[in-house]
């Protein structure tokens, strides 16, 4: 019996030894390292960086809806933070953008990338109204020294310009897209407003060379302003008033011209106009007292 249980615990020994010197064949250490994927823009092919794509029309653009998506979710409307995804573009973007807004041969709704941001227009129309309250001023003060007369400042045109854009570029957008709404455009607010923010670009150049106390060329600059924005809203518009009813359609687009022929006769008459009344005439003089004729 003895030697039994000797020679039972001898083959309990062998078979731990033998399962012990299976586990030293394997080496986990090595296979973990080789598995490890890569992660980032480096591939395992060519462990160099990969350019990440950009331009518009790409995923590379700046894109408000999928810039961390989950912090903008929880996000209150009536916070800042909000916002703040809407004015997140660069100089090059802004720039490029109202480049493509003063030449309107693409399409611009391809050119933001459907990434229309608020940015841009607010600064655009801002600008046009600082540069509307100054070249109105140099005319005024022409106007004064044409006509001899006195130049006096007034802050109104300020006033002015700033109800008269800020309507044009927030307000008149808003009414186009509620009734492209009602009718069943399905158009995008922002992307309305982006437009009619751009649009205003090419009045800075018109605004500043209107200076010139030339009454034609100041019609062929208002001409172009108007034309070039004009042509700019309808290319891109067009597509969103196709959804509607053909004579629905018509209607939008003759109050959008309409929109935009009152803001280019504003302007006109009212920041680029020369008066040139001529020079005062004095006052009459007082009428000479009679002569007494003499008595007889």
């Amino acid at each position: 019996m003895a030697h039994s249980s000797a020679y039972s615990a001898i083959e309990i020994d062998d078979d731990e030894l033998n399962n012990a010197t299976e586990l030293q064949f394997q080496n986990f250490s090595s296979a973990d390292t080789r598995t490890t994927a890569p992660t980032g823009n480096i591939t395992a092919e060519t462990s160099t960086a990969q350019p990440r794509p950009a331009g518009f029309g790409s995923s590379g653009i700046f894109n408000p809806s999928n810039t961390n998506p989950e912090q903008n979710a929880h996000k209150p409307i009536w916070s800042i933070a909000y916002y703040s995804r809407f004015f997140d573009v660069d100089t090059s973007q802004v720039l490029e953008r109202c480049f493509a807004s003063v030449i309107p041969k693409d399409n611009f709704l391809e050119v933001m990338g459907g990434n229309p941001d608020l940015y841009g227009p607010f600064w655009i129309a801002t600008t046009v109204i600082f540069v509307l309250f100054v070249t109105s001023s140099i005319v005024d003060s022409i106007n004064a020294y044409i006509n001899k007369t006195t130049y006096t400042y007034d802050i109104f045109h300020m006033t002015f310009a700033f109800g008269t854009i800020y309507t044009y570029a927030f307000l008149v957008p808003l009414l186009v897209w509620a009734a492209t709404k009602y009718f069943g455009c399905q158009p995008d607010l922002l992307e309305m407003l982006a437009l009619y923010g751009y649009a205003l670009t090419i009045w800075i150049p018109v605004s500043i060379l209107s200076v010139i106390p030339i009454e034609l060329a100041r019609w062929i600059l208002l001409g172009i302003g108007a034309g070039l924005s004009g042509v700019f809203l309808i290319r891109n518009m067009y597509p969103v008033l196709s959804r509607a009813e053909a004579q629905i359609a018509k209607i939008i687009l003759i109050l959008v011209i309409i929109f935009h022929g009152v803001l280019a006769l504003l302007l006109k008459y009212r920041f680029f106009a020369f008066n040139n009344v001529g020079a005062p005439t004095a006052p009459d003089a007082p009428p000479a007292a009679p002569t007494p004729t003499p008595s007889t």
